[in-house]
């Protein structure tokens, strides 16, 4: 019996179900293409400055100026995606972001960066991700019919999360093969697919909703939030678990220095994150319709932190390629629980702004990355992410295991 109600699960949430329909299908494959060259862009963005100054401080201040936008604006984000076409939105934040790469790539090839090209090219990428990310999470339901919102979560998760990490690889590997120029311009590139493949898609029309002053709206959200403990939880630990340990990828450049490799060595070492993302995903709805929700998030959270520890002590190139790929394979595991909670349960008239206080994870990542380089200044980069990690383990189990609200989550969709 038990098997078979797994078995069940499983097919519920089985993500070739959301590929069957068409606009969807169109829409994820632009949006791995669009995270990717996202996240290459903000690679070689750290790559060329650390190159240039050879300073972890100065590393940790590009990562800092694409924080700031994103951070400040995202909630802002959130409202907008809930009041105007969130299509429009997209398509005016991509093309923004790909000027702004065209800019940086033209300085790099015409041999001319200085460090505050690179930082205006960070700023403007953090602000177009403060519209787009909200945007994006309120116009995905409406490309499938809601019964299968289940097993397009854990696909929208993939694109995020597996591109975010296997794009360091990627951008690693051109730099060294063609320079941070043409890195800079095909991540230009890659994003402008999405402003194409809006022009393709037939979303379902949703009603207007009349939401009041911004200001009332937005404080609207946190109530909302706030009235729905599980909800209140999840994006908590989330936030923090995003300012204390996401951002190692950003500091993945001083350890390449320590453990001797160069951008080729950086490059597949960060693709240690994209392949245990990867069978994260792909294993999710296998290994959740087998363990508890509640149970996977901490034990995910868990081991992650655990590898980080592992990470920074290391002075062994495989041992750390190891760590790295556990890393990738529970933040995989965590984001995905988080998102279908949140993207099931959430009513449709706050789905925008809930998902925009979510999505302050991104913007947080960039702050992680950050205060892990301005610690690493200080204390060694060793000691700064073994201490972002302790500090996330002490919390999941003093807080997050007692939530007795997460024990009683069922993810049945509410009707929109």
């Amino acid at each position: 019996m038990t098997t078979k109600i797994a078995s069940s699960e499983e097919k519920k949430t089985n993500p070739l179900l959301a590929l069957t329909v068409r606009d969807f299908r169109l829409y994820w494959l632009a949006l791995v293409t669009q995270v990717i060259g996202q996240h290459m862009f903000a690679f070689t963005l750290g790559w060329l400055a650390f190159e240039i100054t050879g300073s972890q401080a100065q590393l940790g201040f590009i990562h800092l100026c694409g924080f700031v936008p994103q951070f400040a604006l995202t909630l802002l984000g959130g409202v907008l995606a809930d009041r105007i076409d969130a299509r429009k939105l997209i398509g005016i934040a991509q093309i923004n972001a790909a000027i702004a790469m065209i800019l940086v790539g033209v300085t790099a090839l015409l041999g001319v960066t200085q460090l505050w090209h690179l930082a205006l090219g960070a700023f403007l990428w953090g602000f177009t991700a403060a519209i787009d990310e909200p945007a994006r999470a309120a116009f995905f339901p409406r490309l499938l019919p809601r019964p299968l919102l289940r097993s397009a979560v854990p696909l929208i998760s993939m694109a995020f999360g597996s591109s975010r990490v296997i794009a360091p690889s990627i951008a690693g590997f051109l730099i060294a093969a063609a320079g941070a120029p043409i890195t800079f311009l095909l991540s230009a590139a890659a994003v402008s697919t999405m402003v194409a493949v809006l022009f393709l898609v037939r979303p379902a029309h949703v009603a207007a909703h009349s939401h009041g002053s911004l200001l009332d709206s937005f404080t609207d959200s946190l109530r909302y939030i706030r009235a729905n403990e599980a909800f209140a939880r999840i994006i908590g630990v989330a936030l923090l678990h995003a300012t204390l340990a996401m951002g190692f990828i950003h500091v993945l450049p001083v350890f390449a220095k320590l453990l001797q490799v160069d951008s080729r060595g950086l490059g597949f070492l960060a693709s240690a994150a994209g392949i245990g993302a990867l069978v994260g995903f792909m294993s999710y709805s296998w290994l959740q319709s087998r363990i508890s929700w509640r149970n996977l998030i901490v034990s995910a959270l868990t081991l992650y932190n655990a590898a980080l520890i592992g990470l920074a002590f290391s002075d062994w190139y495989w041992f750390s390629f190891c760590m790295i790929l556990v890393s990738g394979l529970c933040h995989a595991y965590f984001l995905t629980c988080a998102q279908v909670m949140l993207q099931t349960l959430v009513e449709d008239h706050y789905r925008g702004r809930v998902m925009s206080v979510f999505a302050l994870v991104w913007s947080l990542m960039f702050l992680s990355g950050f205060l892990l380089n301005l610690a690493g200044e200080w204390a060694g980069p060793r000691l700064a992410l073994a201490g972002g990690a302790v500090i996330m383990l002490a919390y999941v189990w003093l807080s997050l295991v007692r939530a007795t609200a997460l024990k009683h989550v069922v993810l049945a969709p509410k009707p929109g």
